[in-house]
């Protein structure tokens, strides 16, 4: 159902991250790793990765040497964070990038003075410095990483789902040129009541096949296989198969957190130093790292770019590959799911449109004597197509947004400010569920032409 509702709903109290700093990127806090025991792991660092550093840069010492003059008796932990894999980048598994690394920003934040006091390639301690942002933000949002594990379902992962959105809230509420940022917050509640939903696939599907039983034979055999599939196969999905899609759900929330929420605080910590980095690290493309820039111009026409070119990366570049593995789950399960979340999907942007409000599916029947033509209230399109789903976000989603921050800014951020609880319970389906049947029941016409 398209937003309308201009009543304000309650604030809500919602973390407060740092202002950007504008400056160079940050370091290690107090004393800015120039302390003896930071500068001696430096050094050993240095030695022990001469491949990163031109041989003049460093005296002929040994490890050994370097250890003793420099009083560092063990090299191993900095050593141990160049180099790792991204194991977790995607964000299925509980913690950070790697579970080698430690989630204290002070630990990993001396480790990265240390690798850039020795000269060290960035592409090295990529791992090292996402971690580092990510737990940065994480920390400002709430959030517990190491509890943070999306396999363990809704509920376990309930405050987490909420801390999310509420620090993209705050981030937008403190920098309104965090755009992208408010636009998330927003959708949140939606996406997340998706995921909560799940369980009343089978009620969908049970409903979708009584209305679909009552069309014209030539008209329904016509209608796309997944919507068939959905109304044939959905009430026989288990607990067990759906908690699987719930679970990829939460995971692309964190993965979308992961990436986002790192940038994010990379760029307000750091400035566009700091983005630089990653960017030189392989975390993040040209396209993303020049958005920053964008936004560090406070030109109007670049912000509003440049925040585009985050919800671009976000859709499709992020999340994309784990829309497609959903999709292609068990056979027809993973389509007829995903349809399910497009045909039941609501939208919190105020005044934007479900997708079935946005492209309503229309069949109709080959040319004859007496052709069928049948209207429905179903979604046109599965939302697991990234082509379609970017269509349905840049032709709709995405200017009902941009109408919101131009004609009523101070109104949006009353709603960026509410209560997350209360705007999740508005977007699940018990409470839409009579506005949804009524939908389903009545927005089918069938139209007969000779």
């Amino acid at each position: 159902m398209r937003r309308t509702d201009d009543t304000p709903p309650p604030p809500t109290t919602t973390p407060k991250p740092k202002p950007v700093s504008g400056g160079p990127v940050d370091r290690a806090g107090p004393g800015r790793g120039r302390n003896a025991a930071l500068a001696g792991l430096a050094l050993a660092v240095l030695a022990s990765t001469a491949q990163a550093v031109p041989a003049a840069a460093a005296p002929p010492r040994s490890d050994g040497a370097v250890r003793a003059a420099e009083g560092v008796t063990d090299p191993g932990p900095v050593r141990r964070c160049l180099d790792l894999p991204l194991v977790n980048g995607d964000g299925e598994r509980a913690g950070g990038v790697h579970p080698a690394l430690p989630t204290d920003a002070g630990t990993l934040r001396a480790a990265l003075d240390a690798v850039r006091a020795a000269h060290v390639a960035p592409s090295r301690y990529r791992a090292l410095l996402w971690q580092y942002w990510l737990v940065r933000a994480a920390d400002d949002a709430g959030i517990e990483l190491t509890g943070w594990a999306p396999d363990r379902g809704v509920e376990a992962n309930r405050r987490t789902v909420v801390a999310v959105y509420a620090y993209y809230g705050a981030l937008f509420l403190r920098h309104p040129e965090l755009r992208w940022a408010g636009m998330a917050n927003l959708a949140g509640p939606s996406f997340a009541a998706g995921f909560m939903d799940l369980d009343m696939v089978p009620d969908l599907a049970r409903l979708l096949a009584g209305r679909i039983a009552a069309q014209p034979p030539e008209a329904r055999d016509r209608l796309p296989t997944e919507v068939r599939d959905l109304a044939r196969d959905g009430t026989g999905l288990t607990d067990l198969e759906l908690g699987w899609f719930a679970a990829r759900l939460l995971a692309m929330q964190k993965h979308i957190f992961m990436d986002q929420a790192a940038m994010h605080a990379a760029y307000l910590y750091g400035g566009t130093a700091a983005t630089d980095e990653m960017r030189s690290a392989g975390l993040i493309d040209a396209a993303a790292a020049a958005s920053w820039h964008g936004i560090a111009g406070h030109r109007p026409q670049d912000v509003d770019a440049a925040n585009t070119q985050l919800l671009s990366r976000e859709q499709n570049q992020i999340i994309a590959g784990q829309w497609d593995r959903m999709r292609a789950r068990l056979g027809p399960v993973g389509g007829l799911v995903t349809y399910a979340i497009t045909l039941a999907g609501s939208v919190s942007v105020p005044g934007a449109r479900t997708p079935a409000q946005y492209a309503p599916l229309t069949v109709a029947t080959e040319p004859g004597v007496t052709s069928v033509r049948l209207i429905t209230p179903l979604p046109a399109f599965n939302i697991a197509d990234r082509a379609r789903r970017w269509q349905y976000i840049t032709g709709d989603t995405l200017p009902a947004y941009r109408r919101l921050l131009r004609e009523r800014p101070a109104w949006t951020r009353t709603v960026v400010g509410s209560s997350l609880e209360d705007r999740i319970a508005r977007e699940r389906l018990a409470a839409r569920w009579p506005e949804l049947v009524t939908e389903l029941v009545t927005g089918w016409r069938v139209e007969a032409r000779l």
